[in-house]
């Protein structure tokens, strides 16, 4: 399994305007931790994600820690 940090749009802010919001998976590709990013609440599913990076162990549990909504 590898870690990844993606950014996806996080909705309910009106008509075409988004807030960016980063969550952290573990993930065995990708593509698995794009559908899971735009499976989590808050977000605009009928959108991709804006990044999906692959990060280290380290910066995995420092991103963890801290809620992604709490951000």
């Amino acid at each position: 399994m590898k870690f990844y940090k993606v950014v996806c749009k996080r909705g309910h802010c009106g008509k075409k305007r988004f807030v960016p919001i980063t969550f952290y998976f573990e993930a065995p590709n990708a593509m698995t931790a794009m559908d899971m990013g735009r499976k989590m609440p808050g977000v605009k599913h009928s959108q991709l994600p804006l990044s999906c990076v692959e990060v280290s162990w380290e910066e995995f549990q420092a991103g963890i820690q801290v809620s992604a909504y709490a951000r």
